[in-house]
């Protein structure tokens, strides 16, 4: 069953948090700096972001999900209402899960995502989360069949899901639902998703600076232990 997080597109619009960072990864986006064969690069307030693709194992009972970028040719392909993955044994430039696909989200600094805008969404249609947890350049599903509302561009706020890192992934897996029990067992209908991605919404983290004075504290400190240190002697 999907979890709905989502409110209208309308709406999310206007809901941007301070100094938030929109990219559209459309074909016509002002925000590409360059688009070759397996790759895109966006650029925007001081922020790049760089799309490669990807498929993975879908196994709904455990939650496990191992991303392989590249699988099967994958690469993302835009369009002017957004961005979609092709490979070689699925051709619909869509991201879809009929063999679950993900678009993978680099970042050149620490951000958070606060959002995004999806295009060609169906009212049964789901995303999946990915995010870097630990560093290792390797993606781990944290969310799974998440909502979308129903229309056809469709603004998802992901504010409250505190994803932060330089690695991230949305992608598409099949889901069983409308699940009964059967003369000849449990049977469930299914449904894939297929949308494209048209824009993420994110903020920067900042590093956090040492204070001013820190330095000059702890270059007290060290000289009221060489003078402790002295007068024992």
């Amino acid at each position: 069953m999907k979890y709905i997080i989502g409110i209208s597109a309308a709406a999310a619009l206007s809901l941007s948090a301070a100094h938030a960072t929109a990219i559209y990864t459309t074909s016509g986006s002002s925000d590409m700096v360059s688009n070759n064969y397996n790759s895109q690069v966006y650029e925007d307030d001081g922020v790049t972001m760089t799309v490669t693709a990807g498929i993975f194992t879908d196994t709904p009972v455990t939650g496990d999900a191992v991303v392989t970028p590249g699988g099967n040719g994958a690469r993302p392909i835009a369009y002017s209402p957004g961005t979609g993955i092709t490979h070689s044994t699925d051709n619909q430039h869509y991201v879809d899960g009929y063999l679950p696909e993900v678009l993978i989200l680099s970042f050149d600094a620490t951000v958070q995502l606060t959002g995004a805008i999806f295009s060609y969404v169906d009212p049964n249609d789901t995303f999946d989360l990915f995010v870097d947890t630990n560093n290792d350049g390797i993606l781990e599903r944290i969310y799974e069949n998440l909502g979308m509302p129903n229309n056809s561009i469709a603004f998802v706020d992901l504010f409250s899901l505190n994803l932060v890192g330089k690695l991230f992934g949305i992608g598409a897996s099949e889901y069983a639902y409308n699940c009964r029990q059967t003369m000849w067992g449990q049977k469930c209908d299914k449904y894939s998703p297929a949308w494209k991605l048209k824009a993420v919404k994110f903020e920067e983290i900042p590093d956090v600076p040492l204070p001013a004075a820190l330095p000059l504290f702890m270059a007290g400190l060290a000289g009221f232990g060489f003078a402790s240190r002295k007068k024992k002697v």
